[in-house]
């Protein structure tokens, strides 16, 4: 059998998610649990540059003060507004998890079979497996607070010192940041697939995912850098975007303009602002659906036939002219 290239694999993600629109709601869903790759790291690394820049430092520590003072209706009220607000999270987590291993799982039978299926089948076996599909999100998120904790006393430290050599240090923890994400986000994946498709144990799928992962290290990394690299066209596609978003507004902020009626200005930029939100929301859900499904796609070819990596054919043909 030919064995597929890395464009077969977009373009296999690309069919299933388009002919599926239900999975850009499990995608938008699992959202919460962090994209699968390098794109959750960047983000994160970002959130921690922005607060630099804003002069409160280098640093993972939130700034949350709560004034625990006033009379007993007040502390009440407090309470009971955590007691929702620990509900909502509660019931956001349990939709992200199951939303996640049912896209899993829907995607991997219409891989198998090229047909629709029945999303309450794949929901039901997300269901089955809530607490392993957790208890691997769990772990990676934690692995992954490390890695940026670790990563941030590095950068303190060479904006503190600001040398050649601390320079290379912070480069260095940089490329082991991303690197080790990179690891941990294909495991995960490939942990999830074991749990959710074969029906094997937490412990028992790590190992199986370790051994499938050193035996395509080339392969998992080439596809993470590629997906990573399809990050800059879902941006470019929402900035573009945002222009035909706010259309609508400009022409209701020209008859506003026309009519002298000021209130048409606010109800343009209320209508440009939803529309902007509503895009981006349906191409995250969208793009973590794709990037979900190019995973579980060269997991199954993986796991079944084996996948040899794109740069060692490139050297070889290099070398052999």
């Amino acid at each position: 059998m030919k064995e597929p290239s890395y464009r077969q694999t977009l373009g296999h993600a690309w069919q299933v998610v388009w002919e599926n629109k239900i999975l850009w709601i499990l995608g938008l869903l699992s959202v919460f649990l962090g994209q699968i790759g390098f794109s959750d790291t960047f983000g994160r690394i970002w959130s921690m540059f922005d607060t630099t820049l804003t002069g409160q430092g280098f640093s993972l520590r939130p700034l949350l003060i709560f004034e625990l003072t006033g009379s007993f209706w007040n502390i009440f009220g407090l309470a009971w507004l955590m007691v929702i607000c620990i509900s909502v999270f509660a019931l956001l987590i349990f939709l992200a998890v199951a939303s996640q291993g049912s896209l899993i799982t829907y995607v991997a039978e219409w891989f198998k079979t090229g047909k629709h299926q029945i999303l309450a089948k794949s929901w039901r076996n997300s269901v089955k497996h809530f607490w392993s599909v957790l208890l691997v999100n769990i772990v990676r998120q934690a692995l992954m607070f490390l890695l940026l904790v670790a990563f941030a006393y590095t950068a303190n430290y060479f904006f503190n010192s600001g040398n050649l050599a601390q320079g290379f240090l912070f480069a260095l923890g940089a490329v082991l940041l991303l690197f080790f994400s990179l690891v941990f986000s294909a495991l995960c994946v490939y942990t999830l697939c074991y749990v959710l498709l074969d029906g094997k144990g937490v412990v028992k799928s790590v190992k199986k995912a370790w051994m499938l992962f050193s035996e395509h290290l080339l392969v998992s990394l080439e596809i993470g850098v590629l997906l990573m690299l399809l990050n800059f066209l879902l941006i470019l596609a929402i900035v573009i975007g945002s222009f035909f978003a706010f259309l609508p507004a400009a022409l209701i902020w020209i008859v506003g303009g026309i009519t002298n009626l000021a209130v048409l200005g606010a109800v343009g930029l209320v209508i440009g602002i939803f529309l902007l939100l509503l895009f981006i929301v349906f191409s995250a859900g969208f793009f973590n659906a794709f990037t979900i499904s190019a995973w579980v796609f060269l997991f199954m070819r993986m796991h079944k036939e084996g996948l040899s990596s794109r740069s060692i054919h490139f050297f070889k043909y290099l070398f052999s002219r």
